[in-house]
């Protein structure tokens, strides 16, 4: 989606999604000086959350990879769709992170299930805007 074609909340999420990865990192640096945590688990902690965040941004970019579609059907509400989901689940993944961060630097420890509830909501997500694009695209035909 082109920046001239994004609504206020568009850019409102996208904005949220920014600082929220520049407070992991952020909080990334202080939990490795104050912890004595290891400089490469702290390093690739930070690579993983860009590298992620990176790829999910070139998929808004880029929307018919994801289902891996023509240009010309990759149009409309599909494009639409697709965007919507990506940017979701970006959303997700990176306040999740930050979520588990802040914990750790808090000193608290979080359940082993919050885990999965992180990858149940991504995964929900995801089901859901794909029934959405496959809908639209079976009455295409």
């Amino acid at each position: 989606m082109k920046k001239e074609d994004m609504t206020t909340i568009d850019l409102l999420l996208e904005a949220v999604g920014i600082v929220a990865t520049l407070l992991y990192l952020g909080l990334q640096i202080y939990y490795g000086i104050s912890y004595g945590a290891n400089l490469i688990t702290v390093l690739m902690n930070g690579a993983v959350l860009v590298l992620v965040y990176a790829g999910l941004t070139m998929l808004t970019v880029y929307p018919e990879r994801v289902n891996g579609l023509t240009k010309e059907v990759c149009s409309g509400q599909v494009r639409k769709y697709t965007i919507h989901m990506v940017r979701l689940i970006k959303l997700i993944f990176v306040l999740g992170l930050l979520f588990a961060s802040i914990c750790d630097v808090m000193g608290h420890e979080i359940n082993s299930g919050y885990s999965i509830i992180v990858v149940v909501l991504v995964v929900l997500t995801a089901v859901y805007y794909e029934w959405k694009i496959i809908r639209i695209l079976r009455k295409k035909k």
